[in-house]
C-alpha cells in the first residue's frame, strides 16, 4: 500500500553512550479497529441515500504507543503476516498515529513492529475488520435448515431456484440461515423498488408500505432504485452475523451466506406485482437510463449480488394497476430495456472481472406472452422465469387449478385450445392457463428451451363454498363455484385470503399418511397432473404443487430440455417442494434429449424437374429415429418416411418458393426444421447442391478438418463463408477449413456455418461442433484437507468439484461435490 499520511506524536529519546537499545514492544490503542466500505446508518432513520454511504477506499487509523524504551526510526504494519504499510519515523519515536488508504475487505489480525533499522519488536494482535458487501469479512453463515430438506445439492447445469422475500422475517420469522441453499443454484430476492409512481403500492398494509418507500425514495430520482425497508435489509441484527458488523440485517446474512455457498447466484428482483407501476414509464428511454444507471449503482454497492432480475407485471397491462399498460409499446421498451441491462453488466463485468446474469420473471398466460417478442429479448438474458402458477385463485369464484402442466380433465377441448365460443357466446381469446401451454408458446415465438425455467407453487390458492351439490361433474371441485376466499389464520399458514403455505397444507390437510386430515381428502387431477385437497363438509378447496405434480414439472421440464425450475417462495416449503424439485429434474440417468436435424437450405429446382433432399438427423441418447416430410401440395414428394425425400417441382412462370419440413421423432419428443424449396422457371440459374455436414466432437486444443462437398448446376465457380463462434478458430480454403477448440470448462456445443455461393443464389449448411473438457486429473481427494468452492479433486477414477467450503465429505456421496 503506498503511505498516504503518517503522524506521529514526537518524544526525545535519551541516548546513552554506545549502542542503542533494542525498540521497546509497542501497544495498540483498545479502540475497536472497524472500518466498512458501506457505511449504514444502523440507527438512523431516513432516505436509502442518508443511510447508505458507499466508498472506493478507507482509511486506516492505527493509535501506538511504546511506554518504555528507546523508540524506533521505521514501523511496519501487518494484516496477519502479511505486510500493509510501512514507513519511517523520527529517531527515538514512542507513540504516533499510524495512517493509509487500504481497498480490500477481511478480517485480520492487526500488529504494528517498531524498528530500530532492522531490529524490530511486534505488538500484541488485535482484531481489524475491513467490511464490505462481498461479505470477505465474514465468516461463513451457521444454517438452520430445516432437516426435511435433504442432502441434495445442486444439479450441474440446471436451475434449481427459489424466491426469498424481505418480509418473511417478521411474522413468518424466516431469515436466511433457514434457507436450505444448499439445494439452491438461484435465490431471487423480492422484492427492490423503483422511485416513482407506485400508485398500486397503497392497497398494501394500509398504506404503511407505500409511506416507507416515500421515505426511502426522498433523496433519490423517479426510476432509481433503492432499499424499501432498510431495518429489515441492513440495520437489523440477524442469527449468524455479529450484532456489532458495520452491516446487518438480511444482507448481511446473503453475504455471509455466499462465503458458505460461492456458487450460489442471488440475485435482487426488482418490481413484483405491487411494485411495477413504475416499469410502465420505460417508454421512454430517459427513464430507462436513470434506472439503468441506478442498477449499476446498486450492484456496485451491494457486491454479494450476481445481476439483477426483472419481475414486470406485467408489460402491455393486467398487472395491478388497471389504468397502466401499453399493449403496442410496452413490449418493445421490455425488449430495449434487456439491450441496455445486458450492456451494462457487460461493462460491469469488464470493470470487475465478475459475471453478472439477467433474468426476468414473466407472465404465463397467452395474453401476458403474445406482448412481448421475448425471442428478441432473450439474446440479451440468460434465464427467462414463466410463472407457471396463479392461474386460478380467489379474486373471482370461477375454480380450477391454480398450477397445472396441462389442462384439467373438466375442460372441455375447446375450452383448453382457446377455440369455440365461451358460456357468453363470445369467441375465446386463447387457450387456457396452463404450464405446458406457456411453454409451448414461448418455444414457438423461437425462445431456446435451455433459457427457460418453470415455476413451482410452494404454496395453495383456495375458495370457501364450493360444494359438491353445485358441481356440474359430481365429485370434482373445479366444476363448482367458490363464495369467496379460503378464510384461516397465520397460525394455519393463511397470511392473506386465499392463499395458504405449502407446508401448512401438508400438516393441516395432506397429513403425514398422505391421505388427508381435518376433513381434507387429497385429490390429484392425472390429465393437468395438478393436487388439491377438499373438504366436502365445510367447502374449503386448496389447489397447490404437490411433491408429485412438481416431480412431473421436472420430468416436463427434462423433456422440453428446460433449464430447471424455481419456487415462490422458499419460507412457505417444509423441504418437500424444493425435494421433489431435485427428485423431477433427476428423474432417470439422463434426461431424454431431442434429436438434432442437419438441412441445408435453400434448395433450388427449375420447373418440372426432380432433386433428392437428404437430411442428417442424430439422437444423443441413440434412440431409433422415425422421420415425416411435409410440403404443400404442388410439390409432389416421394418416400416421405425415410432421411431422404425426392421432390419433384410443379410447372412455374416465375420464381416460386415453397417450404419443406422434416420432423424426427425419437419415440418421445420431436424436432422439426424447415427450408425453403425456390423453384424457377426453366432456364433460370440453379442454386448450388450442397451435401449435409455431420455434427462433429473434438476435444479442447485439439483440430479436425471438415470438407464440403457441393456442385453447380452450371458449372459455375463457388466460393465458401465460413462462421465459426468463440470457442472455435478456424482457418479455411474454399471448401475446406480446419477448426481448432479452445480451452472450455465444460463440455460446450456450439454451431458452425458455411454459405457457399455460385455468384447469383446461395446455401447455407450448418452442423455442430461438440468441445470437450479433457482437464488433467487433479490431485487425489484428502479427506482431512479443507477444500472451497472451485477446487478439484479426485476421487474413485473421477473428477470433482466443490461447490462451497468442505471437509471430510466425501466426492460421489455427498451434495457438496459435482462431478467433471
Amino acid at each position: 500500500m503506498k503511505l498516504n499520511k503518517i503522524t506521529t506524536y514526537i518524544g526525545l529519546a535519551l541516548l546513552s553512550g554506545g549502542a542503542l537499545a533494542a525498540p521497546s514492544t509497542p501497544s495498540l490503542d483498545w479502540k475497536p479497529q472497524q472500518y466498512s466500505f458501506v457505511e449504514v446508518n444502523v440507527d438512523g432513520n431516513g432516505s436509502y441515500k442518508q443511510l447508505v454511504k458507499a466508498k472506493d477506499v478507507v482509511n486506516i487509523n492505527i493509535k501506538w504507543n511504546a511506554w518504555s524504551g528507546s523508540g524506533g526510526d521505521n514501523y511496519k504494519v501487518y494484516f496477519d503476516n502479511m505486510l500493509v504499510n510501512q514507513g519511517t519515523l523520527t529517531p527515538g519515536t514512542k507513540s504516533g498515529v499510524v495512517e493509509f488508504p487500504y481497498t480490500k475487505s477481511g478480517r485480520h489480525q492487526l500488529y504494528l513492529e517498531l524498528c530500530e533499522g532492522t531490529v524490530c519488536a511486534r505488538s500484541a494482535g488485535k482484531e481489524i475488520v475491513i467490511a464490505d458487501t462481498d461479505g470477505a469479512h465474514l465468516d461463513p453463515l451457521p444454517m438452520n435448515v430445516d432437516p426435511n430438506n435433504r442432502n441434495n445439492g445442486t444439479i450441474p447445469g440446471r436451475v434449481t431456484g427459489a424466491y426469498f422475500v424481505e418480509w418473511g422475517i417478521y411474522g413468518r420469522n424466516y431469515d436466511v440461515t433457514q434457507i436450505p441453499a444448499h439445494n439452491l443454484s438461484h435465490i431471487l430476492y423480492g422484492f427492490i423498488p423503483i422511485c416513482g409512481p407506485n400508485e398500486s403500492l397503497k392497497s398494501i398494509e394500509n398504506g404503511n408500505s407505500w409511506r416507507a418507500l416515500q421515505t426511502a425514495c426522498a433523496d433519490s430520482q423517479d426510476y432509481e432504485v433503492v432499499i424499501h425497508d432498510p431495518w429489515a435489509a441492513v440495520q437489523k441484527s440477524m442469527p449468524g452475523v455479529d450484532a456489532k458488523d458495520p452491516i446487518r440485517g438480511v444482507y448481511s446474512q446473503l453475504m455471509a451466506l455466499k462465503q458458505r455457498y460461492p456458487e450460489l447466484k442471488i440475485l435482487p428482483s426488482i418490481g413484483g406485482w405491487t411494485l411495477s407501476d413504475p416499469f410502465h414509464g420505460f417508454t421512454t428511454k430517459a427513464n430507462r437510463d436513470t434506472f439503468v444507471a441506478s442498477v449499476k449503482q446498486f450492484l456496485k454497492t451491494w457486491k454479494f449480488y450476481d445481476g439483477v432480475d426483472i419481475d414486470w407485471e406485467f408489460p402491455g397491462g393486467d398487472g395491478p394497476n388497471p389504468d397502466l399498460g401499453d399493449p403496442v409499446n410496452d413490449g418493445p421498451a421490455y425488449v430495449a430495456l434487456m439491450q441496455e441491462l445486458r450492456a451494462m453488466l457487460d461493462q460491469l463485468e469488464a470493470e470487475t472481472g465478475r459475471k453478472y446474469e439477467l433474468t426476468s420473471a414473466i407472465g404465463a398466460g397467452y395474453d401476458k406472452i403474445e406482448d412481448v417478442d421475448y425471442q428478441a429479448a432473450q439474446q440479451y438474458m440468460d434465464y427467462i422465469f414463466a410463472m407457471t402458477y396463479d392461474f386460478h385463485g380467489a379474486w373471482n369464484n370461477d375454480t380450477g387449478h391454480q398450477t397445472g402442466i396441462y389442462c384439467g380433465s373438466h375442460l372441455s377441448t375447446d375450452e383448453c385450445n382457446g377455440t369455440g365460443v365461451d358460456g357468453n357466446g363470445n369467441p375465446r381469446k386463447g387457450p387456457a392457463y396452463t404450464g405446458d401451454h406457456a411453454i409451448q408458446l414461448l418455444l414457438q415465438q423461437g425462445v431456446q428451451p435451455s433459457k427457460l425455467v418453470m415455476g413451482v407453487a410452494m404454496y395453495g390458492r383456495g375458495w370457501e363454498g364450493v360444494s359438491d351439490a353445485n358441481t356440474t361433474i359430481s365429485g370434482n371441485p373445479m366444476t363448482a363455484p367458490g363464495n369467496g376466499p379460503l378464510k384461516g389464520s397465520t397460525s394455519e399458514g393463511v397470511w392473506e385470503p386465499g392463499i395458504m403455505d405449502y407446508k401448512a397444507i401438508a400438516a393441516n390437510a395432506v397429513g403425514q399418511s398422505g391421505n388427508g386430515v381435518n376433513g381434507f381428502e387429497v385429490g390429484y387431477d392425472e390429465q393437468a397432473q395438478a393436487a388439491y385437497v377438499w373438504n366436502r363438509s365445510n367447502g374449503k378447496l386448496i389447489t397447490y404443487d404437490s411433491p408429485r405434480s412438481v416431480i412431473a414439472k421436472g420430468q416436463y421440464a427434462n423433456t422440453h430440455q428446460l433449464a430447471g425450475l424455481f419456487g415462490w417462495e422458499i419460507d412457505a416449503d417444509n423441504g418437500d417442494i424444493l425435494n421433489a424439485m431435485y427428485d423431477g429434474l433427476t428423474a432417470g440417468d439422463i434426461p431424454n434429449r431431442a434429436p438434432t436435424i442437419g438441412l441445408s437450405g435453400p434448395i433450388n429446382v427449375t420447373a418440372g424437374q426432380s432433386v433428392n433432399v437428404s437430411a442428417l438427423a442424430a439422437d444423443a441418447d441413440n434412440d431409433p429415429l422415425t422421420y415425416s416430410w411435409t410440403a404443400p401440395a404442388a410439390l409432389v414428394l416421394s418416400a416421405t418416411n425415410t432421411a431422404s425425400v425426392s421432390i419433384t417441382a410443379p410447372s412455374v412462370t416465375q420464381q416460386t418458393s415453397y417450404d419443406l419440413s422434416l420432423t424426427v421423432n425419437d419415440g418421445t419428443v420431436s424436432t422439426s426444421k424447415t427450408v425453403t424449396v425456390v423453384v424457377n422457371p426453366e432456364g433460370a440459374n440453379e442454386a448450388p447442391a450442397v451435401t449435409p455436414i455431420a455434427n462433429v466432437t473434438i476435444n479442447e486444443g485439439d483440430s479436425t478438418t471438415i470438407t464440403v462437398n457441393a456442385t453447380d448446376p452450371e458449372g459455375a465457380a463457388l466460393s465458401y463463408d465460413w462462421s465459426v463462434p468463440a470457442e472455435l478458430s478456424v482457418v479455411s480454403n474454399n471448401n475446406t477449413a480446419t477448426l481448432t477448440a479452445s480451452s472450455v470448462s465444460a463440455d460446450t456445443t456450439v454451431t458452425v456455418t458455411v454459405t457457399v455461393s455460385d455468384g447469383v443464389n446461395s446455401v447455407i449448411s450448418s452442423f455442430d461442433v461438440t468441445v470437450k473438457d479433457t482437464a488433467a486429473q487433479y490431485p487425489a481427494w484428502d479427506s482431512s484437507a479443507v477444500y472451497v468452492g472451485g477446487d478439484r479433486v479426485s476421487h474413485n477414477g473421477a473428477q470433482f468439484e466443490a461447490k462451497w467450503w468442505t471437509r471430510g465429505e466425501e466426492p460421489g456421496t455427498a451434495g457438496v461435490w459435482k462431478r467433471l
